[in-house]
Parts: C-alpha cells; sequence; structure tokens
C-alpha cells in the first residue's frame, strides 16, 4: 500500500529541522554581520555587504581552494561527534598532516604521478598518527578526549616547526618558511584559471559521499553511531566501545591530515613556486574552521560538503570587503554569529516546525469547516 504524501512529515523530519536550523543561522548572522557594518560605516554598508554575498562568485576558483582543507577537517569533527566525541584536536592533526606531506614532498625522490600521491597518502598516516593518542588515553585510561586533544595541538604545532626550521631542505631561512615544493610533489590542478584549486576538492567530496554510506549503510557505521548514543546499552549489546573510540579517533586524525596535505600540496599560478609553511608558533586556523564547518553542516558528511564550501565563499567574498574600508575580519565577526545560532540547531528548527505545523492545521480546519453543511439538529426545525 502506497504511503499517502504528507507535508506533516517533512515538517516533522530531524532534516528539515537540521535544514531550517541551519538556513536561520545564516540569515541571522548575515544580518547581524550587515547591521556592524552599518555602524562602522554606513555610506558603505551596502557595497560592503553586497561584496560579501556575490564577490565569492567573481573568485570561485578560490572558493573551491579554500573549501577543500576546511572541508576535510570539518569531516574530521563531524565524524568524531557521530562517536560522541569532541576532535577538537583537528589543527595538531592537520599540521601533522602537513608536515609529513612535506616531508616525502622534498626528502623522497619519486616518479611524476606517484610522488605526490605518495605525499597525500604520508599526510593521511601523519593525521592518523596523531588521532591514536587522544583515542587511546579516552578509550583506555578515560581521560577527556578535549584535554589531550588541545595539548597535542601544541604539542604538534611546535614539533613541526621544530623540525621545518631544522631541517635546511625543507626551510629557506632568509624568507622564513618552507622553500618551494618540487613540481612532482604538487596535486594536479583541477584547471580553474587563476587560482590554486586541486582535483583534492573531488578527492574530499568523494571521501564525503563515502562516509555517508559508511555512517548510514554499514553495521559498521550503525555501532559508532550506537556507541555515541550510550556507550554502556553498547558494551552491553556485545559492541567494543573501547575499539570504536581508537577507531574513530584514528579516521577523524586521518581526514585532518589529508586537509593538511591537501592545502599545502596544492599547485599555484606562478610557476617554479608552490605553497609554503611559515612556522611561526600559532596553531592551524583551518582546524578550528573545520568545528565550525561541522557544526553548521549538522555533521552529516554531505551537509559538511556544503557548509564548508559556504564558509570558503563568504570568506572569499569578505576579503573584498576591504575595498569598500572594511576589516577582513568583519566576515569572521559573521561567520562567528552564524555558528552561535547554529548551536541552537535543535530548538530553532523544532521551534519552525511547530509552528508550519500549528499553522497548517488551523488551516485544514478552516477548509473542512468551509467545505461541510452545519445540520439542523434533530427535532428542530430549520
Amino acid at each position: 500500500m502506497n504511503k499517502k504524501f504528507s507535508l506533516k512529515q517533512i515538517f516533522d523530519s530531524r532534516g528539515f529541522s537540521a535544514f531550517t536550523a541551519t538556513l536561520m543561522a545564516i540569515i541571522i548572522g548575515l544580518v547581524f554581520g550587515y547591521i556592524v557594518m552599518v555602524i562602522a560605516s554606513p555610506e558603505n554598508a551596502w557595497l560592503g555587504f553586497s561584496s560579501i554575498l556575490t564577490g565569492g562568485m567573481k573568485k570561485i576558483g578560490d572558493v573551491f581552494y579554500y573549501a577543500t582543507p576546511i572541508l576535510m577537517t570539518g569531516l574530521s569533527v563531524g565524524f568524531a561527534f557521530k562517536m560522541g566525541l569532541f576532535n577538537i584536536g583537528a589543527s595538531g592533526q592537520y599540521t601533522m598532516g602537513m608536515f609529513c606531506a612535506m616531508y616525502v614532498g622534498f626528502m623522497f625522490d619519486l616518479p611524476d604521478g606517484i610522488h605526490w600521491i605518495v605525499c597525500v597518502l604520508a599526510g593521511m598516516l601523519g593525521g592518523m598518527l596523531w588521532g591514536i593518542f587522544p583515542g587511546f588515553f579516552k578509550a583506555f585510561l578515560n581521560v577527556n578526549e578535549v584535554i589531550t586533544a588541545i595539548m597535542f595541538n601544541y604539542i604538534g604545532m611546535y614539533l613541526v616547526d621544530m623540525l621545518v626550521t631544522g631541517n635546511p631542505s625543507m626551510y629557506d631561512s632568509v624568507r622564513a618558511r618552507t622553500q618551494y615544493l618540487p613540481e612532482t610533489a604538487k596535486i594536479p590542478s583541477l584547471g580553474i584559471e587563476g587560482s590554486n584549486v586541486s582535483i583534492a576538492i573531488v578527492f574530499g567530496i568523494l571521501i564525503a559521499i563515502l562516509l555517508y554510506i559508511i555512517l548510514n549503510m554499514t553495521t559498521f557505521g550503525y555501532e559508532l553511531k550506537a556507541t555515541g548514543f550510550n556507550k554502556e546499552a553498547c558494551h552491553y549489546a556485545g559492541m567494543n566501545g573501547k575499539r570504536n573510540i581508537v577507531v574513530t579517533m584514528v579516521i577523524a586524525g586521518a581526514l585532518s591530515g589529508l586537509g593538511g596535505a591537501f592545502a599545502i600540496l596544492a599547485p599555484t599560478t606562478i610557476a617554479g613556486s608552490s605553497v609554503t609553511y611559515e612556522p611561526i608558533n600559532v596553531i592551524a586556523a583551518n582546524g578550528f574552521n573545520g568545528i565550525a564547518v561541522a557544526l553548521l553542516g549538522n555533521s552529516s558528511p554531505l551537509g559538511i560538503i556544503f557548509s564548508s564550501i559556504f564558509i570558503s565563499y563568504i570568506q572569499r567574498g569578505g576579503t573584498l570587503s576591504a575595498l569598500y574600508g572594511y576589516k577582513p575580519e568583519i566576515i569572521d565577526i559573521v561567520i562567528a554569529v552564524i555558528i552561535y545560532f547554529s548551536s541552537f540547531s535543535m530548538i530553532m528548527g523544532g521551534a519552525l516546525a511547530k509552528f508550519v505545523n500549528r499553522f497548517t492545521k488551523n488551516q485544514a480546519k478552516v477548509n473542512v469547516n468551509a467545505e461541510s453543511p452545519v445540520l439542523p439538529e434533530e427535532g428542530k426545525e430549520e
């Protein structure tokens, strides 16, 4: 028997609540950003705000390039969320993956077509290595993963900076940054003129789709999500919770490590140059941007694809607002407000769904009353 199509089922669905909550958070964030612009410089507010909304279209290649690493760190954070873990260590895993990719790029002389692949795999392994520690401490010593992950962010940052500056084959002391990577170590370009975007964005989207399939269509994914909901119940059901915690953090680390590799191995528009790393003892921002992307995408791999592109899009537009006298940091305010309201996602989405349901019910009652004739009571004349 075919089920009758019902708008109520759509409005009551979790996906609708998540979508509407995200949409509302974006609208509120943009409105708040516009208000800040009006306060800062009323005469240029609309021009600056328009650059945020449309500027990304002028730099579409850069939008995809900058979206690639935060897509990977967003997937890393979102995947851990599904397990009930907060992978705040994505920055350290990202940095370690970047370093391992660079190390293979500089120190290994491999054939064309193979070199960049080995560099990417090295970046993934570096992130996995940095993801094992928080997972192990959480699973076997019951140490909160937030504490260990934060500590490993700093350990990874200082360790990488020390290793880079101590290696003359990698570090250029005159420019205070790494040397240019060889051409064989760079990921092939996607072919968008005037941008650094590579085929890594395609790999990132495919990985997101694969994660969605694993989480929603496999026993392994079911176990991970079930463990995240209730560890004790899963233990009594025969699931290995400790193993799942370690495996989850290893996979999350691998995703962040890939983000670092994709960022540093990107092609450039200037012949003979490459993306470089500057050891300035600052934790990688892309790891924390990944948290924002995961929250905005409701930790869904497919949602994270769109949220990473959106965040990158408004960031690129935000850089153009400087032409009208605004600081680029204005876009950080907009993103912060969006993420702040995204944290109330289920409340906002649920409230909107209830409003729509109440409106549709009232409308249905009006229609029924209009169509149904009023019959006289028995024993009374009309």
